[in-house]
């Protein structure tokens, strides 16, 4: 049995192996190719547990075979298709074997595993540890359910004077592999995660030192002469007709942005708050709200603010959260082609003060979601691509964080 339950850990095992060495990125794991063969292999390593299973006592047999099946499920960064493909792998084989309890094997397959499919969506949102302690969770009601069953047999195929203790103490020893191997397989997977996440984490890194050191050596120098030029061209304009003054006005307004891109690039450079103090959360959005409702207007966009608690504060550089509010805020209304509304609304949890700003914009697809924040990348015609860099730069240094949805 001991033999048996070794070759089982190393089944269950093999896989996420196979994942930690081949598929390590975050985005590698959202793709079609990837949950087809992460299915597969999920799927096998179930198939070959039913194959080599540990003959318990009579006609009844065990094997770790939940164990893949959940890990499919859960671990599927809300995706589907790998669980699915796991499971039709395993019951198609466990169809295959037949046997008199083929009947209350498929009511396992699907009494234990189809409330995971729905815990699936949401289980990649909570923290680790949470992750791990409901894989064990649903890991010791199986094991009970499984007891239970093993009982009811055991009084209905043996003698009443029977003595089970060997029986209770081998069904002992294959509970205790069952819960090591899925926390073996649940510290795995989260380190995987963890790792790839900070891969990703560490290019970004590199992205942002590269760009910093850019803005460092070139920003200063090239604002110098264009606050000469601004300055001259509006003495020229106090001068000029209109129709000079009209191309004046075009060219300062373009001194301007190139300014304003400047100055983006000074932010990544230093994105450290200056001046920390406790701000109030409903104050401090009613006075960014206001330097947005004209512009809002002129773009026929509306803002409404809702804030749920009235006691919110979190310490941090108030004028680089203005910053950061007016830039998402911006987005928000340029990405609304006609009319519609953006909506702030401000909310305690856990420890967290939450600010969501939501528009009825054109949205953004997933591809575009996984490189918003990234250098240079932008989907407006006229953007530089650093807002949102400089954004995540100031909210970092705040120890916030900026999360996007769309659809």
């Amino acid at each position: 049995m001991a033999n048996q339950l070794l070759i089982h850990l190393i089944i269950i095992l093999f896989p996420i192996f196979v994942q930690q060495f081949f598929f390590s990125r975050k985005n590698a794991t959202n793709s079609l190719h990837y949950q087809i063969i992460s299915g597969i292999m999920f799927g096998l390593a179930a198939v070959f547990c039913i194959r080599s299973p540990v003959h318990f006592i009579g006609e009844f047999q065990l094997d770790l075979r939940n164990v893949p099946i959940m890990i499919a499920i859960l671990y599927s960064n809300g995706k589907s298709s790998p669980g699915i493909i796991t499971l039709i792998l395993a019951a198609a084989y466990r169809t295959y074997v037949g046997g008199d309890a083929l009947s209350a094997a498929w009511f396992s397959f699907l009494f234990s595993n189809a409330p995971l499919f729905f815990l699936a969506k949401r289980f990649n949102g909570y923290l680790a540890v949470k992750r791990i302690i409901m894989a064990m969770v649903y890991c010791a009601v199986f094991l009970v359910i499984t007891f239970l069953v093993l009982l009811i047999y055991m009084k209905l195929t043996f003698e009443g004077d029977t003595d089970y203790s060997d029986y209770l103490l081998n069904y002992l020893l294959i509970s205790s592999v069952t819960i090591i191997g899925t926390a073996i397989s649940c510290l795995l997977k989260e380190h995987m995660i963890e790792t790839s996440v900070l891969k990703l984490e560490l290019e970004q890194s590199e992205k942002m030192k590269l760009v910093s050191q850019i803005a460092a050596s070139v920003a200063h120098e090239v604002r110098n002469p264009l606050t000469v030029v601004k300055g001259f061209l509006q003495l020229v304009k106090e001068t000029a007709d209109d129709k000079r003054k009209g191309y004046l006005t075009m060219a300062l307004s373009e001194l301007e942005r190139a300014e304003f891109i400047i100055t983006d690039y000074l932010n990544l450079a230093k994105p450290q708050p200056d001046q920390l103090e406790m701000i109030d959360i409903e104050s401090f959005l009613k006075h960014s709200l206001e330097f947005m409702y004209s512009y809002s207007l002129i773009q026929n966009v509306q803002i409404h603010l809702h804030v749920k608690d009235r006691s919110l504060f979190v310490r941090g550089d108030k004028i680089r959260l203005t910053q950061v509010i007016l830039n998402l805020l911006k987005n928000g209304v340029e990405a609304i082609p006609d009319t519609g509304s953006v909506t702030v609304v401000a909310y305690g949890r856990e420890g967290y003060v939450h600010i969501d700003i939501t528009d009825t914009g054109k949205g953004m697809a997933k591809e575009q979601i996984d490189h918003v924040g990234t250098a240079f990348f932008t989907t407006k015609e006229t953007g530089t691509g650093l807002g949102l860099m400089v954004t995540n730069r100031i909210l970092e240094a705040m120890n916030g964080k900026l999360h996007i949805n769309s659809e």
